[in-house]
């Protein structure tokens, strides 16, 4: 079992005693769940059915801009991950996995919805 070391702030954990490696799957849950913690939610909402489904008009496909995470807003652990997993794997992988996290919250929201076309237009941007 795990222990956890909280900040001052009991906001996020610091350091886990047994600190094992996360599998992607792990890091992929973890980050959604400091997204659900933080109110991303609400920003779905207002994002997901302002990205178009068709290409009619290829400069719509820009208006509803990026989903924008705020780096801050992450566990210590998942921010190091995160760092982590962008040296590794650069910034190709990572813009799919943001995408894969966001789609997660979306498939909460309108699981029809999120899987139609949305993954290919969405784009995901995370901001310090």
């Amino acid at each position: 079992m795990s222990r956890l070391i909280f900040d001052k702030n009991d906001r996020c954990p610091l350091v886990y005693v047994d600190d094992h490696e996360w599998t992607t799957s792990r890091f992929k849950d973890e980050f959604l769940l400091c997204l659900t913690k933080n109110g991303y939610y609400q920003q779905a909402k207002n994002t997901i059915y302002n990205i178009p489904l068709t290409e009619q008009n290829p400069k719509s496909i820009n208006e509803s801009g990026p989903f924008i995470i705020n780096f801050r807003d992450l566990s210590c652990r998942v921010q190091t991950e995160f760092l982590e997993y962008c040296k590794v794997y650069g910034s190709g992988n990572v813009q799919l996995l943001l995408k894969e996290v966001v789609i997660r919250l979306f498939e909460n929201l309108d699981y029809n919805y999120a899987h139609m076309s949305v993954m290919k237009k969405l784009r995901v941007q995370v901001m310090n």
